[in-house]
Parts: structure tokens; C-alpha cells; sequence
């Protein structure tokens, strides 16, 4: 196996790390979506949405990496989280 391909398997490794763990957010995102239809409430919380962005941002300033991409990344993740709570609230 060439250098190259060793990175590339690491990346490979990773980028499926990344998505078994976003798989686990959803999961969680889904429970959130049954204890706000069981107690009314609504599904987009703009506090808490602003609060994951920012914090967020500032972790990735933590790992070196851009607060732009961590805030396009967390918008991304938590339109699919609406979506899923969404899944269990319109029942």
C-alpha cells in the first residue's frame, strides 16, 4: 500500500466515524421529537439553535478549523435534525 492510499484509508476511516456518529445525533434528535410532541412543544427553538452554532464555532476554532465551515456544517445538521423531530411531532 503506497502512502497515498494509507491517507486515504485513514480519511475512509474517518469520514465512516463521522457518520456513525451523526447517525447517533439523529437518534437522539428523534427522541427529542417524541418529548416535544408528548409535551406541545415546538420543534424549532431559535435559542437553542443559536446556542449550537456558536458553541459549536467556537470548538472548531479549538480544533483549528474554520468558524464559517463549523457554521455551515451545524446549519446543515440541524436542518436534518428539524427534519427528523419533525417525523415524530406531526403524528
Amino acid at each position: 500500500m503506497t502512502d497515498l492510499e494509507k491517507y486515504r484509508a485513514r480519511i475512509d476511516s474517518i469520514d465512516r466515524q463521522v457518520i456513525e456518529l451523526l447517525a447517533g445525533r439523529f437518534v437522539l434528535a428523534a427522541e427529542i421529537g417524541k418529548i416535544k410532541r408528548r409535551e406541545g412543544i415546538s420543534v424549532l427553538q431559535s435559542a437553542r439553535r443559536d446556542e449550537i452554532i456558536s458553541s459549536r464555532k467556537e470548538y472548531a476554532l479549538q480544533a483549528g478549523l474554520s468558524e464559517k465551515f463549523a457554521e455551515e456544517l451545524m446549519n446543515l445538521v440541524h436542518r436534518e435534525s428539524v427534519r427528523v423531530q419533525q417525523e415524530f411531532t406531526e403524528k
